[in-house]
């Protein structure tokens, strides 16, 4: 089992994103309902005094945007919006990069340009995996511009 914080995109930009990928290409298409942006990876122990420490923190106004890949075989969607700050206070080192994974066995196939709707997470989610099997483990608030 390991661990990570996470933050869900809502389900209009889930759909969004949906609605531009070629189901057709070859590759190993993530589940949508398991599409999040990883802040920090914890490994097999959770940090919850620091995954608590998120709480109240602000958080930007998030967009999907565009595609690219790591290592020319996982293909991301990329973040707009400037998450590095929140990401430091999950515990991320200086290799974390933004992105939310959409598929593994990419190949190079084009992808079409793509901006989602605006979103602002209103929480973080602690969530361990085994097995492929996504659990939320805790929740914590974030301050959003509607949330001041």
């Amino acid at each position: 089992m390991t661990f990570f914080t996470a933050l869900y995109p809502p389900a209009h930009v889930v759909g969004e994103l949906e609605a531009v990928l070629d189901r057709r290409l070859d590759v190993e298409w993530t589940k949508p309902e398991k599409w999040h942006i990883t802040l920090c990876f914890h490994g097999e122990t959770a940090d919850h005094e620091r995954f608590k420490a998120l709480e109240g923190l602000e958080v930007p106004q998030l967009r999907l945007k565009d595609f690219g890949n790591f290592r020319g075989e996982v293909l991301w969607a990329g973040i707009h919006g400037g998450l590095n700050r929140l990401a430091r206070a999950a515990g991320a080192d200086d290799n974390w990069f933004a992105h939310l994974t959409v598929a593994y066995g990419y190949k190079g196939q084009p992808m079409p340009e793509f901006l989602s709707s605006p979103w602002q997470p209103a929480e973080a989610v602690l969530v361990s995996s085994a097995d492929g099997v996504y659990t939320p483990v805790d929740r914590v608030g974030l301050r959003t511009s509607a949330r001041r």
